[in-house]
């Protein structure tokens, strides 16, 4: 299992390493609970969070080892910012086909610069949009930047 982990992209592991890391955070503090509170909504609720956690890491470490993805690779023409933290919003790339991709980012990346390469990792069976000759996309599995 360790040898199919490795072989998988290194985003795609990052994030399956992610979710099995909040699984077991959850996993400790529903303990915690258990045995300091005696609480048993809190527990129970930490104990479904603990489980959709180790459930997706699963189904993200599936997809990978499988295939069932899409790399799409492309130059950062573009970003949108929020006001107060400054935290990237969305970003506009072209890809290799001169394509435009308008990616709203789920991820805390701080700043991203125009012209840097992004490699996105994109579910095969994601629903892709198109809006003034731009497809839209609203998530991805994993994201790298160079």
């Amino acid at each position: 299992m360790i040898k199919t982990f490795k072989q998988i992209p290194e985003p795609l592991q990052r994030q399956v390493l992610y979710k099995v890391g909040y699984g077991a955070v959850i996993l400790l503090v529903t303990v915690i609970l258990l045995f300091c509170t005696m609480e048993w909504f809190s527990v129970v609720a930490c104990f479904v969070a603990t489980i959709f956690c180790f459930i997706s890491a699963f189904t993200l470490f599936r997809r990978s080892v499988i295939g069932d993805y899409v790399v799409i690779s492309g130059e950062c023409i573009g970003a949108n910012i929020t006001a107060v933290r400054k935290r990237t919003k969305m970003i506009v790339l072209r890809t290799e086909d001169n394509q435009i991709l308008k990616v709203m980012m789920t991820n805390r990346l701080k700043k991203i610069n125009v012209g840097s390469k992004i490699i996105l990792y994109i579910a095969s069976n994601m629903p892709v949009y198109e809006k003034d000759g731009a497809i839209l996309l609203y998530s991805y599995l994993a994201i790298h930047r160079n």
